[in-house]
């Protein structure tokens, strides 16, 4: 017999066991992350008692200027076992994934391939390209004033550079999950405005994943950004309007709003990987 459901607790030494052998995360910080970003655990495929694939669903909204929130879900940690790869599992729970959401009242589901290839993958089973960013390499860098904040904080300032870009909005748990991976939250100085991102040190490179500021504070920000990190690496923000990199998909549960038929996509930010 083969059933997608909620897992049991009793199912989570598998869930655990999964997840870290396809991700490497330790089952503490699996249970951290459904902490503070999806309390009701993951979504499982079972078959004759056997976890066989697993993803978790994180609340989200989607912010279109002028609009009121759109609710979602962000689709987080999707893993099958590998000898059970090929069988349709993963699709198969996607499907009971949107179902699940819908029911809850969510209007779509958002994802980050983990990798260009998965796009494919999702395109086939109902994702089109939705969010995109654009990145360049950090610049010398440039000392200045910047404070680590609450992921609450960090929220907050989020949303108020993004409030003319659509986008995705971050809980703070989110916003506390990827801090407690490798970045740090980051409020930044800046000449016209405070600024913010996250900051983090992969060894002798910095990713900063997310740069936002106001106009004309660019080179002042990821300067300050290369300060905060190594020096080296690439800083990542908003693009325009039919520009950027893909970086994250959409599945919509029912006709989309009609403001966002305006848009040529929107901005993601953190994909917690």
């Amino acid at each position: 017999m083969t059933e997608c459901r909620l897992a049991r607790p009793q199912e989570r030494p598998q869930t655990h066991e999964l997840w870290q052998r396809v991700f490497g995360d330790t089952p503490q910080a699996q249970e951290v992350f459904y902490t503070q970003c999806a309390p009701w655990g993951p979504l499982v495929l079972v078959e004759e008692g056997q976890v066989k694939s697993m993803l978790a669903l994180s609340p989200c909204g989607l912010a279109l200027p002028g609009e009121p929130e759109v609710p979602g879900m962000y689709l987080y940690a999707l893993a099958t076992r590998p000898e059970g790869r090929g069988k349709g599992y993963a699709a198969r729970l996607m499907v009971y994934a949107a179902q699940w959401a819908k029911e809850k009242g969510m209007a779509f589901v958002c994802t980050v391939p983990a990798q260009p290839s998965l796009f494919a993958f999702f395109g086939a089973n109902g994702f089109e390209p939705a969010f995109f960013h654009r990145r360049a390499p950090l610049p010398a860098p440039k000392a200045g004033r910047a404070v680590v904040v609450s992921p609450q904080e960090y929220v907050q300032l989020r949303e108020e550079r993004l409030r003319d870009v659509p986008h995705l909005v971050h809980t703070p748990g989110q916003a506390a999950f990827e801090s407690q991976l490798q970045g740090t939250l980051y409020r930044l100085a800046l000449p016209h405005g405070p600024g913010c991102a996250v900051v983090e040190r992969w060894g002798e490179q910095t990713i900063v994943k997310e740069l936002l500021c106001l106009p004309g504070d660019e080179a002042e920000a990821s300067g300050l950004a290369a300060h905060l990190g190594t020096g080296a690496g690439e800083w990542r923000a908003p693009c325009g309007q039919g520009e950027g990199i893909p970086f994250g998909a959409i599945q919509w549960l029912h006709a989309p709003p009609p403001a966002w038929q305006r848009y040529a996509g929107a901005y993601l930010g953190l994909a917690l990987d």
